[in-house]
């Protein structure tokens, strides 16, 4: 719009100056209105009132229908009313919107009411290319038209449908993307791992192996090897399981939240199998969450870099802390969730059984969790046969391994001068069928000091079935199970549980 032009001023004579009073030159003549600044007024006016009806709908929606006489009737005249003042302004959108939870709204509301795309377009005079943009979220739509939306009764769309939250409004433009969880501490965190490095020996909480920048680039070093991709990533079927979740997911759009989510390369590479097959593929967010900054950081770049349609969040903290994170355990309306442990994760539980008997209680029933697991090689009680059978009782960690998991020892154990770390069968015990594998480090000291023994990183293969009946008895059944493996091996597993 243009701007009100200026009234031109004459400049008084020079005798007109000095017989003007003191500070006079300070007084302007008022300005004159004129036709721009007329229109400006008044269609900042017809805003105003706009704004003010949609004020009036998003109070009389909230109230109980039980406090007004005819509730539905009151809520149609305010609708009506904004259809006959929302054809003038072509503006932006009344108040902070969030596009993608309008566009599950008003596909939601649509279908619901029965209404085609056509019929809805025609109704508020555009194109039924609009309404599926708008209904994708890659169109945002103006004033006119929400105000449009707003006041098709059919839809029942309310202003609370659409807005950000109120917390997420104040700063809408600087919409959050990252958070700390609650008992988040780096330097906690390293201040443990060093004083669990300067005792006689120990076990090492799982999560510190990965807290420092160089074990991070270690981790990631050996998990980016052909090795490594040959044997764990290269045959994952995330193509049938991402059609198996997409029909669980059915009409709704997708919140998916990676716990213990490392580079985010295998959860990236879900997550694009799964936009094949999502009926709203583009209005999928992501969360990834994580303990270590670096290894999340990693993650979250790649996973922008590849996934650039979808909204992605971080949360630097540890999955055993999930209950207390609200983003990742509210209840969802419109949305089915997924929680994913990939990578073998869940082997850094301690206790895999109470982690969902406990911690997972939060979840809601009908959610999902996909995990990722190593299948027994042999009878969890005939530990001769483990020996024989399972190729980590040979002992030997991968190069790469022993690489990253003897740093914390080299960098934070006083008087280190050599380590060994070899794979040792772990105490029976566990999920029943499963049994495991300890890496064990034992460390050479100077001066003639007593060597000591470590216990570094887990490693744990299951019994799929005695898994998934476990599981069951605390209200996760498994509803899809795919064995896979490299060169036609059915060593792996790929689990998708529901909660009951």
């Amino acid at each position: 719009m243009l701007k009100p032009s200026m009234p031109q001023q004459t400049e008084p004579a020079s005798d007109e100056l000095n017989s003007m009073p003191p500070d006079a030159e300070h007084v302007m003549p008022p300005e004159l209105p004129t036709q721009d600044s007329a229109l400006e007024d008044s269609v900042g006016q017809l805003t105003r009132v706009q704004s003010k009806l949609v004020d009036t709908l998003h109070a009389l929606q909230l109230l109980s229908p039980q406090l007004v006489k005819d509730h539905n009737r009151a809520v149609r005249a305010i609708q009506e009313a904004l259809t006959l003042v929302g054809d003038t302004d072509d503006s932006e959108a009344i108040g902070p919107i969030d596009w993608v939870k309008f566009g599950e709204r008003l596909y939601q509301r649509r279908t619901a009411a029965g209404l085609t795309q056509e019929w809805l377009a025609e109704r508020v005079g555009v194109t039924a290319t609009t309404i599926r943009q708008l209904e994708h979220h890659t169109r945002r739509a103006r004033r006119s038209l929400m105000l449009k939306l707003l006041a098709v009764p059919e839809l029942n769309l309310r202003v609370s449908d659409i807005e950000l939250s109120a917390e997420m409004s104040a700063g809408y433009r600087h919409t959050p993307t990252s958070w700390l969880g609650p008992t988040y501490d780096p330097v906690g965190m390293i201040t443990q791992l060093a004083e669990t490095m300067n005792a006689q020996s120990g076990q090492l909480e799982q999560t510190l192996v990965y807290i420092d920048h160089q074990s991070a680039k270690d981790w990631m070093a050996t998990c980016s090897s052909p090795e490594y991709d040959g044997e764990y990533r290269d045959n994952v079927p995330f193509a049938t399981m991402a059609q198996r979740i997409a029909a669980l997911v059915g009409d709704q759009a997708l919140t998916m939240t990676a716990l213990g989510c490392g580079d985010g390369r295998t959860e990236a590479s879900l997550v694009k199998h799964l936009q094949q097959k999502l009926r709203m593929p583009r209005q999928t967010e992501l969360f990834l969450l994580d303990v270590s900054h670096s290894l999340l950081n990693a993650a979250n770049r790649h996973c922008c870099d590849t996934l650039p349609d979808i909204r992605t969040y971080t949360i630097h903290g540890s999955f055993l802390d999930m209950p207390k994170m609200p983003m990742l355990v509210n209840p969802l309306r419109g949305r089915a969730r997924l929680f994913a442990m990939l990578g073998y994760t869940l082997v850094n539980l301690s206790d895999e059984l109470r982690y969902f008997r406990d911690t997972l209680s939060c979840c809601s029933p009908g959610e999902l969790f996909l995990c990722d697991i190593s299948i027994a090689l042999a009878p969890s009680h005939d530990r001769q046969k483990i020996l024989k059978l399972d190729p980590t009782g040979s002992g030997k960690l991968r190069p790469s391994h022993a690489t990253w998991l003897s740093g914390p020892i080299r960098r934070y154990c006083q008087g280190a001068e050599d380590v060994d770390i070899r794979w040792e069968l772990a105490p029976s015990g566990g999920v029943p069928g499963s049994y495991g594998f300890d890496a064990i480090a034992r460390v050479k000291m100077r001066d003639g000091r007593p060597d000591r023994r470590f216990l570094m990183w887990r490693f744990r293969r299951y019994d799929p079935k005695l898994l998934s009946d476990s599981l069951a008895e605390l209200g996760w059944k498994t509803i899809e199970r795919i064995d896979y493996g490299p060169g036609g091996k059915k060593s792996l597993s790929l689990l998708l549980l529901q909660k009951q």
